[in-house]
């Protein structure tokens, strides 16, 4: 595993289970992250993942806020980008799939982008190419910010959806509770319900691309 970003100082060392340095923190991290969720990262926790004292960590990495932007940098470097197309939906449909790939494997890193505000430099290109694509389309100025942002709230507020989905929430329950003479729609809806909402995904994304690539 390469992770981007500048060399950690100071001499690899041996320690515990391995070999310590910058690779190895941020892929016990990401170890960890991916079975039990980005609040398990903690500088001790990866610290005992690694057999070493915390203090070990900080002369590879400055602190935890530091090492969930390696983690980042790993997931953008990850994303499976398509060759380049002329069509905007062709273009738009494999940049956002392939994000969306990325983070369905790393779910973890969906709240540190929004709802943190971090990122990564190596995400730059996608973003670059999902604006041109807008701009081929016909889109510019704040319209075609607009649209931009919108596609990308999908695409997380989608991942957020789909990643807490539980088949037996308490929101579920209700719905599948109330009564039908009260509510014919919802209990209709509820009958025709079927496969994970994930599944929905591709489909959904067409008919959003739909409304933004509409002719004006």
């Amino acid at each position: 595993m390469s992770v981007a970003g500048p060399a950690g100082r100071g001499r690899p060392m041996r320690r515990g289970r391995g070999l310590l340095d910058r690779q190895a923190i941020v892929a016990a991290a990401l170890a960890v992250a991916r079975t039990e969720g980005l609040p398990a990262v903690t500088m001790r926790r990866i610290a005992e993942e690694l057999g070493c004292g915390p203090m070990s960590l900080y002369r590879h990495v400055a602190d935890r806020d530091a090492l969930v932007l390696e983690m980042l940098d790993v997931v953008a470097a990850g994303i499976d980008i398509p060759p380049p197309s002329p069509d905007p939906r062709e273009e738009l449909t494999g940049l956002l799939t392939a994000v969306h790939s990325a983070l369905a494997v790393d779910h973890w890193a969906v709240l540190p982008l929004i709802a943190e505000g971090k990122s990564s430099p190596l995400i730059l290109p996608v973003l670059d190419r999902a604006l041109a694509a807008l701009t081929s389309s016909g889109l510019t100025g704040r319209s075609r910010l607009a649209v931009h942002q919108m596609l990308w709230q999908y695409v997380f507020g989608e991942l957020l959806w789909t990643h807490h989905d539980q088949p037996d929430s308490q929101g579920k329950r209700m719905v599948r509770a109330a009564p039908a003479d009260a509510f014919p729609v919802v209990a209709d809806a509820v009958r025709s319900a079927g496969g994970h909402p994930a599944e929905n995904f591709p489909d959904n994304l067409q008919r959003l691309l739909d409304g933004v690539l509409a002719p004006r």
